[in-house]
């Protein structure tokens, strides 16, 4: 092998290594609310394969990431499954200014898989078991289905047994565990399941999922990218046929 041969594919090979290199430091790390993580998978998948951006992608309920977040947690983007923890992100040295934006409107349902008969409000009146909802103080979907109920003067009839998010309290119901809860409608829509009925979206406050760029960031414009993606009208057709407004 001649030298000249040699260093250039040794140049080749250093190429190769920096450019795998600038992939992975390239990928925008998203801390997403456990009830919109698998729509989102789908939405990042379909972005991968148009714009060779990977998108890794963290979940756990709104709270608990908001928390990570304040301590230093180093993701790109936050989709907050309210308004209050993204704007409260804004607002500190943690977000960026003016980058906080809607990107679903999410909905509740009580879910009774193993009723034997129609499930409406009036089956939650004549429940006398316990029921499942997500952690009202860490939660978004918890807080609407508080709200629901004190709106059916029926919050202090059960007792309840609370999930850390809103997975965890489908997971408490789908087990057989727990005869009745409020879970994401996306996420029955996702599991194909029955035995449900929709609370009107006047009984709480609207689950405005909003999402903001993180000051941390070095990879802002890939971000911004990525967000536009997110509220552009072919995706967001995308996402309300998961069950979002």
């Amino acid at each position: 092998m001649t030298k000249k041969l040699f260093i250039k594919m040794t140049s080749s090979l250093l190429l190769s290594v920096l450019l795998c290199s600038f992939s992975v430091q390239a990928s925008i790390k998203v801390a997403v609310a456990s009830n919109f993580k698998t729509t989102l998978m789908e939405i990042a998948a379909d972005y991968e394969q148009q714009t060779g951006q990977q998108i890794l992608i963290s979940s756990a309920s709104t709270g608990i990431l908001y928390h990570q977040i304040q301590q230093g947690a180093p993701f790109d983007l936050f989709l907050s499954a309210d308004l209050k923890r993204a704007k409260l992100t804004e607002d500190s040295n943690k977000g960026v200014k003016g980058s906080r934006f809607t990107y679903a409107q999410g909905r509740i349902a009580l879910w009774m898989p193993q009723s034997l008969e129609p499930v409406n409000l009036s089956s939650l009146q004549k429940f006398r078991g316990r029921v499942a909802i997500a952690n009202p103080k860490l939660a978004p979907y918890g807080l609407a289905a508080e709200q629901a109920l004190t709106h059916l003067n029926l919050l202090t009839q059960f007792s309840y047994v609370q999930g850390a998010n809103i997975s965890q309290t489908y997971q408490f119901v789908d087990s057989g565990n727990v005869e009745a809860g409020f879970v994401a409608y996306s996420l029955l829509l996702e599991h194909q399941a029955d035995h449900f009925v929709l609370i009107p979206a006047g009984y709480y406050q609207p689950i405005l999922q909003q999402g903001v760029l993180l000051s941390g960031s070095t990879q802002t414009r890939e971000v911004q990218d990525f967000m536009n993606y997110l509220t552009s009208e072919k995706t967001q057709k995308v996402i309300r046929s998961k069950g979002y407004l």
